[in-house]
């Protein structure tokens, strides 16, 4: 199976003035709780976490709805997105929950996989939730997320398997890349593409909306 790669529209545009327009109600969606849990549930059963050590990467972070959650599990989170908007409301919603900046912050950034960018940081988890269906190129971004992993470092990706566009809103149509979700065949190649080893793909269930389907996936693999 050939990897999911759209050319023909800028979805990286597209999504940063959505998401600047949504940020400040992102959380208050229908099921957003519901669903962050469902995730970060899932998440902590694919790596063990170490309190005193884990640094992780949250890219596409949103509100930090999710990281937020791993505040309790890591020593350090940096959220990136390239929304203003998300990166706004990450970084109150890091204050108004008495976690420390030190500890968990968000910088809005587009990322190239340069030398010297995030002050030359590399983490034990880059971790992206919902968000791979969004991208153009999951190629291109899995190489990327790649690069900022340490030697033995983990990818971990959260989206959903298939999709049903006709019951997305009208408006986030337009920034939706995979409009039918992303199968485990495209995602293990585009990992495999990048040279991360041992994948493992795991289904899991989160709550039902009109938006979203009820069946998620969590990919994850090494950097040798």
């Amino acid at each position: 199976m050939p990897t999911p790669h759209v050319h023909h529209h800028d979805f990286a545009a597209a999504n940063q003035a959505l998401f600047d327009q949504h940020a400040h109600h992102a959380e208050h969606r229908p099921l957003a709780p519901e669903m962050a849990q469902s995730v970060f549930a899932a998440i902590l059963q694919a790596y063990p976490f170490d309190r005193e050590a884990t640094a992780v990467m949250d890219y596409a972070c949103g509100t930090g709805i999710v990281s937020r959650r791993l505040a309790a599990h890591c020593k350090t989170l940096v959220g990136v997105d390239i929304s203003q908007g998300m990166v706004d409301q990450f970084n109150k919603g890091v204050q108004s929950h008495g976690i420390s900046s030190e500890q968990m912050r968000a910088v809005r950034a587009e990322l190239k996989g340069e030398a010297g960018e995030l002050e030359g940081t590399k983490f034990d988890i880059v971790l992206c939730s919902l968000a791979y269906h969004h991208f153009g190129d999951i190629a291109a971004t899995t190489r990327l997320l790649a690069f900022f992993l340490k030697p033995g470092g983990t990818l971990i990706v959260v989206d959903f398997p298939t999709m049903d566009i006709a019951a997305v809103p009208a408006d986030f149509v337009d920034v939706i890349a995979h409009k039918g979700g992303i199968p485990e065949a495209a995602i293990k190649e585009v990992y495999d593409g990048a040279g991360l080893g041992g994948f493992r793909y795991v289904l899991f269930k989160g709550p039902k909306s009109d938006m979203h389907p009820e069946e998620m996936f969590l990919a994850s693999g090494v950097k040798s």
